[in-house]
């Protein structure tokens, strides 16, 4: 698999293991597009990542993942990888009572 020259949609890439794939994405020259919830976070990363693309979407909003297909269509249409990171994290107790 070649790891570099690539161009690389993350969502969820403002924090955690979306950030830290980003990071080292970077570091093998790729393109490499973030999204996120929070526009603070991706304004953040944007300063520590040189060169990441940050775009602000929900995926879990049937508009928003349709405005992110038509932007990428349109501004990144040598995109060939997807990392479908984003997520909700829920606590369930699974212990009976």
């Amino acid at each position: 698999m070649n790891l570099g020259e690539n161009t690389i949609l993350i969502t969820g890439g403002s924090i955690g293991t979306g950030f830290e794939m980003a990071k080292e994405f970077l570091k093998k020259n790729n393109k490499v597009i973030i999204t996120g919830r929070n526009e603070q976070r991706l304004q953040q990363v944007k300063e520590k990542l040189d060169g990441v693309v940050a775009i602000k979407r929900d995926i879990s909003s049937l508009a928003d993942i349709k405005a992110l297909y038509q932007r990428v269509e349109k501004d990144f249409p040598d995109l060939n990888i997807l990392i479908n990171n984003a997520g909700v994290m829920d606590t369930i107790n699974l212990q009976v009572q």
